[in-house]
């Protein structure tokens, strides 16, 4: 039976780093607060999360992805901050900020290192340069003799990964196929999370493009 389902948006998996210097301004008794993530060579990081809140609320002010400038900004109260920065493969960093009454941009430098604090940012990750953005549109869900899924997707995906948990820590990423059979315990799901990406490159640098993670419902 072929079901044409909606994909329902999910937050995706961030990532990312270490700290460095900052700059400054203004005057305010609430103010906006920034991240700004560069690489050893001061260039800015583009699909970094970052995380801005209190503790044990840690997006509580803001979750989102760096742009192509490699900022972040959020409008926060002046209380202290905890701030939480990372992307894959790379040290993530959580930090404590003052509270401020004035207008802030600190600097992040990514650098290598075992995984960290991990920030969940919310919004569609910075494609690359010369990597157009992905977008899954419809998922038609056969459930014949086996549970096979066919994307329509927009951009060009390298890779797919699929779980039954939207943080995908049981999954890892597999060449991108418009037919994709879901086999074992996952085929028995009632919802399962989805995400593709386009990747290309090596352990010295890479461009890389997720869609967001959509959820699809498997009717019994």
């Amino acid at each position: 039976m072929n079901d044409r389902i909606s994909a329902f948006k999910k937050l995706t998996a961030g990532t990312v780093l270490a700290v460095a210097a900052m700059t400054t301004a203004h005057t305010a008794s609430a103010a906006t607060y920034g991240v700004r993530v560069v690489d050893p060579a001061g260039k800015p990081v583009a699909g970094a999360s970052v995380c801005i809140g209190l503790a044990g609320n840690y997006s509580q002010f803001g979750a989102e992805f760096t742009g192509a400038d490699g900022i972040v900004r959020v409008d926060v109260p002046n209380v202290p901050l905890v701030v939480t920065v990372s992307k894959t493969r790379f040290a993530g960093i959580r930090i404590e900020e003052p509270a401020r009454g004035f207008n802030l941009v600190k600097q992040v430098t990514l650098v290598d290192g075992v995984p960290g604090p991990r920030c969940r940012a919310g919004s569609t990750m910075v494609e690359g340069p010369g990597i157009p953005p992905i977008t899954i549109q419809n998922i038609d869900v056969n459930q014949g003799a086996a549970l096979v899924l066919r994307p329509t997707v927009t951009g060009a995906p390298s890779h797919y990964r699929i779980d039954s948990d939207s943080s995908f820590s049981n999954a890892k990423w597999k060449p991108y196929t418009d037919s994709i059979r879901v086999a074992g315990n996952l085929a028995s799901q009632q919802s399962l999370f989805l995400q593709m990406r386009q990747y290309a490159g090596s352990s010295k640098g890479w461009l890389e493009a997720r869609s967001e993670v959509v959820t699809i419902t498997i009717t019994n």
